[in-house]
């Protein structure tokens, strides 16, 4: 761990995925990846372990350091998989900290149990894979689930029981009806950190010793770090769009970032399809109407508004598990004349400051974000050239005047920047690739302008090792986790899609 990882998790490692990859290293040791998500919804690092050995009292020294690390501070959630070791040691580590299981890997074990050997009766019959979903992502109340797994459970072939068994007495850490209450930030499943261990797989390889596996490890590390600057500068560039002109999407559009805005805007949208039921003193019954007639019809949810605290609650528990309101109390602020989103229902970890905060180490150092000051720059860059753009754009000569001027002014950075000593780069250069520096090889060379050296990089095909960017295969899929939704007749896994919030 680094000083950012240690930043990073102290503002965003409220909910934590940890997973384990092999055949990274030529030690054969596992590594374990401790991953969440920033303040974008995007992969963020907190740390990682080699471990010579799986067993519960490794892993419990894994989680004991890494809270120790942390100043001390433990997870809300920990999401893992099924391996028995990781769950002993956490009651042992973490004992008040929620357990949550993938519910990916739970599914696709539950469709070799379930699917082989099955017949369905007819069309409408779901099969046991469906009803095996149905308790999973549909009942909301205990005495249905134990009910509809009851009858899953009598429907099974005996070869399968004892997987049955074991799936149901951990119920609690993937069954809805235990998680709703849970705080997850939308998150069901592994996938993000398998994400990561696909990436590690597909660039490290196996013969890497510990030494050169840390090396590629950070520009894995750097990659992912780089992105998340990316997404800070793009969101200085240009403001969410707000498609409808509300005071309640314009302050969420100027305090949260872009994903986040985005699924708060889609909770004001399900808002309009919202009604008031029934009102009882401050309780307030909130109906859903169904455009779809092929859709399953919402329930109803009730909604609790205290009008002298501010505060709101509902019982599809939504802020609670997501941090973000949910369409029905939306609908209520609305219905009570609340034009504002409540300070208290506005998270700091899903706004565009969350990075603001200062953080100290267990020694009570502070741990200065070295990339901060070139962000702001970047930042304050793209805005004044933002400006530029918008007064030339619909002016030839205009146009014409500033892109000169920037050529120009392109040159002259190059040449300044080629200017300065290279000795001292270039010897760290090689020290990090353990290459032999050349005798007499002392010349200043100039440096190549920004499109020759992306000419050459194209050339390369990416061979280029200085660029760690090169070294991961990107991916679009990485915060993305199952819903129910997604599900359709709950009788085939490969159908199975994926979405951004559950």
């Amino acid at each position: 761990m680094d000083g950012r990882m240690i930043a990073a998790y102290a503002r965003f490692g409220e909910v934590v995925i940890f997973d384990t990859t092999f055949g990274t290293n030529e030690e054969k040791w596992a590594l374990g990846t401790f991953v969440g998500f920033n303040n974008f919804r995007e992969i963020v690092i907190f740390g990682a372990a080699l471990m010579c050995d799986q067993s519960t009292e490794s892993f419990a020294w894994v989680f004991d350091k890494f809270v120790e690390a942390n100043c001390g501070k433990r997870p809300i959630t920990v999401f893992t998989d099924q391996d028995s070791a990781i769950g002993k040691s956490l009651e042992q580590v973490l004992p008040d900290t929620k357990h949550a299981l993938c519910v990916w890997h739970i599914m696709k074990n539950a469709q070799k149990k379930l699917c082989a050997g099955y017949k369905k009766k007819d069309k409408n019959d779901t099969g046991l894979l469906g009803e095996f979903c149905k308790c999973m992502f549909k009942y909301e109340v205990e005495e249905e689930f134990e009910k509809g797994f009851k009858e899953l459970a009598g429907k099974v072939d005996k070869k399968d029981e004892r997987w049955i068994k074991f799936i149901f007495d951990c119920k609690e850490k993937w069954a809805y009806c235990f998680m709703k209450d849970a705080y997850t930030l939308g998150i069901r499943s592994t996938q993000a950190s398998e994400s990561i261990n696909s990436d590690l797989k597909n660039y490290l390889s196996c013969k890497l010793n510990v030494n050169r596996f840390m090396d590629h490890f950070e520009r894995i590390v750097d990659a992912k770090r780089e992105k998340e600057i990316k997404s800070d500068y793009y969101m200085t560039l240009r403001k969410p769009k707000v498609r409808y002109n509300i005071p309640i999407l314009c302050e969420a559009g100027d305090v949260y970032t872009t994903n986040i805005f985005e699924l708060f805007q889609k909770e004001c949208e399900l808002s309009g399809s919202a009604y008031i039921e029934s009102i009882d003193g401050n309780i307030y019954t909130v109906g859903m109407c169904n455009i779809n007639v092929e859709e399953p019809s919402r329930k109803s949810r009730q909604v609790v508004w205290n009008r002298d605290e501010q505060t709101i609650v509902c019982s599809c528990k939504k802020f609670e598990r997501v941090g973000i309101l949910c369409c029905h109390a939306i609908k209520v602020l609305d219905r009570e004349d609340i034009k504002n989103i409540p300070p208290r229902y506005i998270l700091k970890r899903w706004t565009q400051d969350a990075n603001d905060d200062t953080v100290v180490d267990r020694e009570g150092r502070v741990i200065e974000d070295a990339m901060l000051e070139v962000r702001n720059r970047k930042a304050q860059l793209m805005r004044e050239a933002s400006l530029i753009c918008d007064k030339v754009v619909h002016d030839e000569s205009l146009f014409q005047f500033v892109l000169d001027g920037l050529r120009f002014l392109l040159l002259q950075v190059e040449e300044r920047d080629g200017n300065h000593d290279e000795d001292n780069s270039n010897s760290q250069l090689e020290n990090s690739l353990r290459l032999k520096k050349k005798d007499g090889d002392n010349r200043s060379k100039r440096r190549k302008a920004w499109n020759e050296n992306l000419s050459r990089k194209k050339k390369d095909n990416g061979q280029n090792i200085l660029n760690s960017q090169s070294l991961i295969r990107p991916s679009n899929n990485l915060s993305q986790d199952i819903t129910e939704e997604h599900f359709g007749c709950y009788g085939n896994l490969e159908d199975i899609q994926y979405s951004l919030i559950y």
